[in-house]
């Protein structure tokens, strides 16, 4: 998969699983659009996955509903224009990958 762009100055992580192969986000990124069957771009899933991943480290409990709307809102200054429906099919999508990836240590890299 070619490299997608994503929100500068957020992290792009790189994913360890229980076999200890490495994935990186792009290719978790291409998991998540080929699960929604092209319904989102893979910038739309990029920019999603990388700013939730930004606003849920400063929450101590995490309400998918309102992480949805502020990531949402958060999206919109750098023209990523999502509803929370988008946001949370992104992220249902997110979750499932890496769990059927058997993801067992995240480490974090920045562009």
């Amino acid at each position: 998969m070619a490299r997608v762009v994503g929100l500068a100055g957020l992290p792009e992580p790189t994913f360890r699983t229980m076999d200890n192969e490495w994935v990186s986000l792009d290719t978790l990124v291409g998991l998540v659009v080929e699960q929604l069957q092209g319904d989102v771009s893979p910038l739309v899933a990029k920019c999603v996955i990388q700013m939730s991943r930004h606003t849920v480290r400063t929450l101590e409990d995490v309400d998918i509903g309102m992480l949805a709307r502020d990531v949402t809102m958060a999206l919109r200054p750098e023209h990523i224009v999502v509803t929370p429906l988008v946001v949370q099919a992104v992220l249902l999508a997110y979750v499932t990958e890496v769990e059927d990836l058997n993801v067992v240590q995240v480490a974090e890299g920045y562009e």
